[in-house]
């Protein structure tokens, strides 16, 4: 029973970097769009970064999430990778020391992606906090 609650939380870290390649490639791409900067060169936005920066934690979050599926020791050191990957993928949508941002306009189609960043970032973190509180009992009851 909890080898499969434990097959479901990877199967949720899973999913949560597929919808980061999903939405950053398919269905909320982030703009393609250049600015002109003061000195005539061209340069990219901000969502175009917080995109490549989301699809490299993504892959990092998949590597974390097949590696804890194969472990055969407690796991609960790549669940606490997996947590952070999920607080960095959520903060990386808001302008701050560790985030890029997004573009301030909410018709641009980054807004949507950066929901998607969200949402994934979210179920990372709950999916890891779940794994880790699930172990954590099984620990428990074996010192009964």
């Amino acid at each position: 029973m909890k080898r499969q609650l434990s097959k479901i939380i990877l199967g949720t870290e899973l999913l949560a970097a597929l919808l980061v390649f999903g939405a950053v490639f398919i269905w909320a791409p982030v703009c393609k769009g250049l600015l002109t900067l003061a000195n005539g060169n061209m340069a990219h936005m901000k969502c175009f970064y917080t995109g490549q920066a989301s699809i490299v934690l993504a892959l990092i979050l998949l590597i974390a999430a097949i590696i804890a599926y194969f472990s055969k020791t407690d796991h609960n050191k790549v669940q606490w990778v997996i947590i952070a990957i999920g607080i960095i993928l959520i903060a990386n949508t808001f302008e701050s020391m560790i985030g890029i941002g997004i573009c301030k306009n909410t018709a641009m189609a980054c807004n949507a992606t950066a929901v998607w960043l969200r949402v994934s970032g979210v179920l990372a973190l709950a999916s890891g906090l779940a794994d880790i509180f699930a172990n954590n009992n099984k620990n428990d009851k074996s010192a009964l």
